[in-house]
This record gives C-alpha cells, structure tokens and sequence, in this order.
C-alpha cells in the first residue's frame, strides 16, 4: 500500500533562494507517516491516549531535485520494513510530472510515553499490528 499525500509549499518553508529549506522535508515526512496511518484507519492521537509515542529513531534522505515554492507536489509513503517494535517507512516526494525530487527512510519505535521504554506494538496495539500484516501482505 501507498499513501498518497498532496503537501502544502509554505513560502516560510523556503530559504532565500524560493527553494524548499532542507530540514523542513523531515516535517513532509512526518505528515506521510500520519496520512499512512490515517490511510490504514488509524489517528496518531490516539495512540498517545492509550499510552504509546512513536519516536523517531533515525532519517535518512537523498536530495535528488530541489523543490520550489508554488511547485505541485506529492509525497507517497509506503512501509519498507516492519517488525513488533519498529517501523520502516520509505518516503518519495514527486511533482505533477513524476519527477521524483527526494527519497528518503524514517524509521519509528513504539515506546510507552511515560517509561520512553521499548513496547510491541502487537502487545499493546494489536489492531494497528494486524492492520500492517494486512498491508504488507497485499503488497507481496
């Protein structure tokens, strides 16, 4: 499955040159990890409430094209890799002619948000574990 999320340029995104200023890509992404789970049927918030945070443990992305402001851009998010603990997204930003501007991985851990301790999310969210067994299924 892939998440398809049309992203809103904000001219305070930009630096001096009208380009999309690096580090706000990690936001792009983020709201990619939360269409993704929105897409599946799930809200992030409600995770918080039951407990569980999902920290970022480490990015990586490759700058492939600059993104300019007033540009029409897409960011697809798919699951990459995934395990009880941990999630591996794959991010790709493209404008409206396919031209992929960026690739890029974040990956997450289920913590409990008070303890900040490792949890499995097949413990304590069964249904969103299930939901992404189900997703990654259909994608083999």
């Amino acid at each position: 499955m892939k998440s398809i999320k049309k992203l809103e340029l904000r001219y305070s995104d930009t630096d001096q040159m009208g380009v999309i200023y690096h580090a706000n890509y990690f936001s792009f992404f983020e709201q990619g990890r939360t269409q993704f789970l929105r897409d599946v049927g799930y809200e992030y918030y409600k995770f918080e409430e039951n407990g569980i945070i999902y920290p970022v443990r480490d990015v990586s992305c490759t700058y492939l094209k600059s993104i300019r402001f007033g540009e029409d851009v897409f960011l697809e998010t798919r699951i990459h890799k995934f395990t009880r603990v941990k999630t591996t997204y794959y991010h790709e930003i493209k404008n409206t002619d396919g031209e992929v501007k960026c690739k890029a991985y974040t990956s997450v851990v289920c913590v409990d948000k008070k303890t900040f301790l490792p949890v499995r999310m097949s413990d304590r969210l069964p249904e969103v574990y299930e939901a992404y067994v189900k997703v990654l299924n259909k994608a083999e």
